[in-house]
């Protein structure tokens, strides 16, 4: 009943929208209206059966031209009330898969999807302007077998039918990935032992601890145990009142506001700390939307306004390269749709799962986060052009948080990381404790595909993998 009541609530509000500008929306994914699309493929009937051996031969998608890449891609049900389904794609890692940990991707958003990692970030292919792909020269997929999932439900070609089968806090987010992943190792038992890590970035800053905490929690009393050894979260917006209390700063000194303007973007900055404190968090999300997005008023952003930048993902760029919206054309073709199992699904650009997020947006999970750090691999990563969750933000968020390591990260000290010893440029910082990693890169910020070199190991000890460019050594740290 509570859960309705929440849904009734959210919508006397409208027009939608989530906490970032969404580039995702930019993504057009059609139906098309010649060609054979194919059927959605539906992948839990079969493994209730046993019937693995048929899903994973109806799941398998063919190989686009120009390329050998294997992987397999359909439909989990994860609510058989609700219809709620999730769409995932998988690719088996490309060297020693037997043996490869086993790496979940989620977008951020809310409501983007993950074939923007795949294709726009670090997976084994890239979308070019004739609608062809082409091999990454660093994907992630060579070392990782990559599971790359839409996520929330009602996410790209994540679906429900009814209403209430959209998630609403991160509790709905962790359970039905869950179930999807539970039923993926049903599907490939011969990953199920795999090391295991959940990967992504930005908002998927809540949905990485919202998960790993989950099964954290449930690994002790459950017969089927998901083997975590850790999480990678880029430009992490997991503590919104951190991140939000140092935002004005953050844009005065680096000149993109000035004087008066950090006055006023500070005043509605403690407003909207102060309303997350007495967990007023409608009221928090407005304030936090007028300064940045601009949806619920559908006008310019005060961001936008005073910048004349309506995006705030790279301080070098008011929009996003065209480049970045190939995919959706992509994923629109036939006989994309057909390969890949959708067949006519509608491609959903993530409005109605914000809608239903809306005040998640200004909760925070450090304490979920935190016991994580106390008891896993974690990597911190951050682009050093990125604005809206920049690298000065994620360590304010760190430094304020409680963990084991906590003490001994503030006294750690920064080393420069290249990629090879004898690179005059420095691809950036490092700083680990334990098993904690806090990296950031010099050049890209979120979302400008700069993660191909990221997600290998900031040590032997620290996370799986090996460094972009290196055949078996880790990266060079100074």
């Amino acid at each position: 009943m509570w859960k309705t009541i929440v849904l009734v609530v959210v919508f006397m509000f409208s027009p939608g929208g989530g906490i970032f500008h969404s580039l995702y929306k930019n993504v057009r994914v059609s139906v098309p209206r010649k060609g054979n699309v194919g059927e959605p493929l539906f992948l839990t009937p079969y493994i209730e059966a046993g019937k693995l051996e048929e899903a994973k031969k109806q799941s398998l998608v063919p190989p686009f031209p120009g390329s050998n890449v294997k992987s397999y891609a359909g439909y989990i049900t994860v609510n058989k009330t609700y219809n709620s389904n999730i769409f995932f794609w998988f690719f088996p890692a490309q060297v020693q898969p037997m043996a490869a940990p086993v790496v979940l991707w989620l977008q951020g958003g809310p409501g983007g999807s993950s074939m923007f990692g795949l294709f726009v970030e670090h997976g084994p292919y890239i979308v070019t302007s004739n609608m062809t792909v082409r091999p990454r020269e660093f994907s992630w997929s060579t070392t990782f077998s990559m599971l790359y999932i839409d996520n929330p439900v009602g996410t790209g070609f994540s679906f429900t039918d009814d209403p209430q089968g959209y998630a609403v806090n991160e509790d709905d987010v962790a359970w039905n990935l869950y179930s999807a992943l539970t039923h993926f190792f049903l599907l490939f038992p011969e990953y199920k032992n795999n090391d295991f890590y959940a990967t992504g970035e930005s908002y998927a800053g809540k949905y990485v601890p919202a998960f790993a905490h989950y099964i954290h929690t449930l690994n002790p009393v459950m017969t089927t145990k998901i083997n975590l050894k850790g999480v990678a979260i880029g430009d992490a917006y997991s503590d919104p009142e951190s991140i939000i209390g140092g935002y004005a700063t953050f844009l005065y000194q680096i000149g993109l506001l000035d004087e008066k303007q950090r006055k006023y973007f500070q005043k509605q900055c403690d407003d909207c700390v102060k309303y997350i404190r007495e967990e007023r968090w409608f009221q928090a999300f407005e304030v936090l939307d007028k300064l940045l997005d601009g949806d619920l008023t559908n006008s310019p952003s005060y961001f936008q306004n005073v910048t004349g930048c309506p995006s705030y993902y790279n301080l070098l760029q008011c929009k996003e390269p065209e480049d970045q919206n190939y995919y959706g054309k992509f994923l629109s073709l036939p006989q994309v749709r057909q390969a890949i199992h959708v067949g006519n699904r509608t491609f959903s650009d993530g409005s109605q799962v914000e809608k239903y997020m809306r005040e998640d947006t200004v909760k925070s999970v450090k304490l979920w986060l935190a016991e994580i750090m106390d008891n896993y691999k974690v990597l911190i990563y951050n682009g050093q052009l990125d604005i809206i969750v920049a690298a000065s933000l994620t360590e304010r968020s760190l430094m304020a948080m409680k963990w084991k390591g906590s003490q001994k990260y503030k006294q750690a000290e920064r080393k420069v990381w290249k990629i090879f010893k004898s690179d005059n440029e420095v691809a950036g910082y490092v700083r680990q404790v334990d098993d904690f990693c806090q990296r950031m890169t010099a050049v890209p910020g979120e979302q400008q595909g700069g993660e191909s070199a990221i997600l290998p190991t900031c040590s032997r000890q620290a996370m799986p993998g090996k460094t972009k460019g290196s055949s078996s050594q880790p990266a060079e740290i100074r």
